[in-house]
């Protein structure tokens, strides 16, 4: 019976209340227990958590507005400029060109060097000449039959030259562009066996000559 009235006394002393009353955030606190009773310093006053606050009233959203019809804005008409095509005159074609080749061959009489007038082959080599400067030289070669010595007929040739580059000289053209050359009697055209010296002069006619370099030029067609 003692041990049961010890044991109850001590019990009640293990559950002495300690009410403490401690203001913390502004609530109240209780705690209950002794000083020590878990073996080291009075262990500080229980604050409670502060109060609880519910959430803030609900507000419920704004009311809702249709946004407003959509009025189209009027349309904006702008005038641009008329456009005017520009006129461009077609372009004249191409001038139609033609190659023809100019030669000449003049004759001369027996043991002269006098060309005959006029001379409408040398005329217009010499116009073709002066509208076609990119032709450098044109080469003149006179010649003569084989009756007389060869030194004589090799003279004779190269004055027959000279005439006709000085013709050609004489309508424009520039003497550094010919080149006049004698060959006496060398390349014959005919060869003729008469006997009779009139006979035989005027057969060989076609060797006593000069030729003209054959050159090739162009120009309009019609």
């Amino acid at each position: 019976m003692k041990k049961l009235i010890l044991s109850v006394a001590v019990s009640t002393l293990l559950v002495i209340a300690s009410v403490g009353l401690a203001q913390a955030h502004g609530g109240f606190a209780f705690y209950f227990g002794w000083p020590g009773w878990w073996g080291g310093a009075a262990y500080p006053p229980y604050y409670a958590y502060p109060g609880y606050y519910p959430y803030p009233r609900y507000y419920p959203y704004p009311g809702y507005y249709p946004y407003p019809a959509y009025a189209p804005p009027p349309p904006v008409y702008v005038q641009r400029p008329p456009m005017v095509a520009r006129y461009s005159p077609p372009s004249p074609p191409a001038p139609r060109l033609e190659r023809y080749t100019l030669s000449a061959q003049e004759l001369f009489a027996f043991d002269r060097d006098e060309l005959h007038l006029p001379q409408p082959k040398l005329d217009q080599i010499a116009s073709a000449l002066l509208a076609t400067p990119q032709i450098k030289k044109v080469n003149i070669t006179g010649y003569t039959d084989r009756i007389g010595s060869d030194a004589y007929n090799l003279e004779l040739s190269q004055r027959r030259a000279d005439a006709v580059k000085t013709y050609l000289v004489g309508k424009g053209v520039a003497a550094d562009r010919l080149v006049a050359v004698g060959k006496g009697k060398d390349n014959p055209l005919v060869h003729c066996d008469d006997r009779d010296r009139d006979a035989l002069i005027k057969c060989l006619e076609p060797n006593r000559r000069v030729e003209v370099e054959r050159i090739t030029v162009e120009r309009r067609a019609g």
